[in-house]
């Protein structure tokens, strides 16, 4: 499938049909992130979405696939679409977190760039964005390169590193689908700091902090599924999750660097699949959306 790239951020929000009904059973919380704007605007944070579409173009264990997994996603569509419908409704700016699907197909790819065409969005990536099969290899770059092109081509935005300025704001989305930022990244962060905007940074796995990790690991979970955990506090992780998820000396540096900066005024997030929020430094605050294929979302007042 070839499609456009395209880019970042378009004009305007088209008419998405979606019925009222549809938009009443959404489960949208509401939030304010203080910034210090002379004119208040607002959006609203999807994550989690996960739409696992296969047709006859792919095999048939890529399509046993999609019927298995649509037991627990198969209104996935119905409620990104009543996402969309409630955005254009409202006027808002439309965030995306990751896992807009659920696994790399033909049709998974084709609706996201129906979904995205010549729509006003900003997006991170996930990890299911390159799952080939959900959780049948190790995920890693090299993983990640057999499909990234492809997927690339059906999303609206760069999906490792990409800015954009809205309404006095820099929106920049950061990948770290597989707990771990690069020096590649961290170079291009700082020329965004510089910049002198006040920055909302999007990314798809939550960043570790002592509270969050806590409040995750209560009732006896393996892992918490953060970004820089420090390996004292994987005791109860499997070895396979310790491998996936302990921090590379880049991945450190990113964190530490990123918690000095002021001008970074939220962090948003999600696949953890729960709303939470909470301080990530002293100058910035993480909030992650429920999860998108239950309906929820936050709208968020940016002030």
């Amino acid at each position: 499938m070839q499609l456009s790239a395209g880019i970042c951020l378009a004009s305007s929000l088209p008419a998405v049909q979606s019925s009222a009904e549809a938009m009443s059973a959404l489960d949208i919380r509401k939030l304010e992130i203080k910034i210090g704007l002379e004119k208040p605007f607002r959006a609203l944070h999807v994550s989690d979405s996960h739409f696992c579409f296969a047709d006859e173009r792919e095999n048939e264990r890529k399509r046993k696939l999609a019927a298995s997994r649509a037991r627990y996603f198969g209104n996935s569509e119905e409620k990104f679409d009543a996402h969309l419908a409630y955005a254009q409704k409202n006027d808002l700016l439309f965030l995306h977190t990751g896992d807009l699907i659920d696994f790399v197909s033909e049709l998974n790819l084709e609706k996201v760039h129906e979904k995205f065409q010549g729509k006003s969005v900003f997006l991170s990536s996930g990890n299911h964005e390159f799952s080939q099969y959900v959780g049948e290899a190790k995920e890693d770059a090299a993983y990640k390169a057999q499909s990234y092109a492809w997927v690339q081509s059906a999303f609206p935005n760069d999906l490792t590193f990409c800015s954009r300025t809205i309404n006095g704001v820099n929106f920049v989305a950061v990948d770290d689908v597989y707990y771990d930022f690069t020096p590649a990244q961290l170079k291009l962060f700082k020329k965004e700091v510089e910049k002198g905007l006040p920055i909302v940074m999007l990314c798809h796995c939550p960043l570790y902090t002592p509270e969050y990790q806590k409040t995750l690991m209560r009732n006896g979970a393996k892992c918490s599924y953060l970004v820089g955990v420090p390996e004292s506090e994987m005791g109860n992780y499997s070895p396979s999750r310790r491998e996936q998820q302990k921090p590379n000396a880049a991945t450190l540096e990113f964190i530490a660097w990123l918690k000095e900066q002021p001008l970074v005024k939220a962090i948003l997030c999600g696949h953890i699949h729960q709303f939470w929020s909470g301080p990530f430094s002293q100058h910035t605050m993480q909030y992650c959306v429920g999860a998108g294929y239950r309906g929820q979302a936050h709208e968020i007042t940016f002030s």
